[in-house]
């Protein structure tokens, strides 16, 4: 009997400073609370000694300062580095939009290809990042600045995927299963801005897998339960979205079960102390 223990969580949003002044989205985003929470989940990861753990992507909330981010982002990515067993995190669209490249941010990681596959306890476990669209620079690029994967990165999903007989589970940022989104506060208005540019592509390889029992994506800051063509997919919100506006983080996490074929999913909340600056948004 094949068995194994995640813990899966996303979009930390870390921010080493907030502006005096917020826009409306940012508000959403309680960034002062990312080091907090992700330090409690790190004591969580440890303590329950579970077999991997996967973050879905965007570990910082961009500054559109390239020298910043970069900073920002190894700063957690630092943080990180405390869980002390298997991790592995997929790149989002947020620790993306000042890059260069993709390799920038691979190079902090220490990988070599933010997309990879590796085995563990009898599973097949895929990371699937999107890549950057050079002509496009962080002003008029936003989210579309890296919400494709490259056609080289989908021939080798298709090619590993052949080559895989274990059951199998595949981990992105932008959601890949259709959802209109309606009553998200961030993609009801643009659904399309929620889910990966190429979906359609990746779709096609994953639901002619019979070994693909489940994906998990990031980005849309809510989660839930979708079933396309047989698969289940499972959307994870952000560990730090006000998204009951009450100006506490949401700290969403989610236990996962392998056993065998089955996936058992246990949603789970980190608490953390409530702050007058976080419900005067300052």
């Amino acid at each position: 009997m094949s068995r194994c223990r995640l813990i899966v969580f996303s979009d930390i949003h870390y921010l080493d400073e907030r502006p005096d002044k917020l826009d409306f989205n940012l508000s959403r985003k309680l960034t002062q609370y990312s080091v907090e929470i992700i330090e409690k989940l790190i004591n969580i990861i440890n303590e329950k000694k579970v077999d991997v753990s996967i973050c879905l992507g965007d570990l910082i909330e961009d500054t559109f300062n390239h020298d910043k981010d970069i900073m920002n982002y190894t700063y957690i990515w630092n943080i990180l580095k405390k869980i002390n067993i298997p991790f592995y995190s997929v790149i989002g669209n947020h620790d993306l939009r000042t890059m260069n490249s993709r390799k920038e941010i691979e190079e902090i990681m220490g990988y070599k290809n933010a997309t990879f596959s590796f085995d563990l306890n009898g599973y097949h476990f895929i990371i699937l990042t999107t890549d950057i669209r050079e002509d496009l620079g962080e002003n008029d690029g936003g989210i579309y600045k890296a919400q494709c994967m490259s056609e080289k990165e989908i021939d080798w999903l298709k090619e590993d995927l052949a080559k895989n007989r274990l059951p199998c589970i595949i981990f992105t940022h932008f959601g890949l299963a259709e959802d209109k989104q309606i009553g998200n506060y961030w993609f009801e208005k643009n659904p399309e801005d929620g889910l990966m540019n190429n979906r359609q592509d990746v779709k096609e390889i994953i639901k002619s897998d019979d070994n693909v029992i489940a994906v998990f994506s990031g980005h849309q800051h809510w989660t839930k339960q979708l079933k396309e063509d047989g698969k289940n997919y499972y959307v994870v919100g952000s560990l730090t979205d006000n998204i009951d506006m009450l100006g506490i983080p949401d700290g969403i996490y989610l236990e996962v079960e392998l056993i065998d074929r089955n996936v058992k999913i246990i949603e789970k909340h980190i608490k953390v102390e409530d702050k007058n600056a976080t419900r005067n948004n300052k």
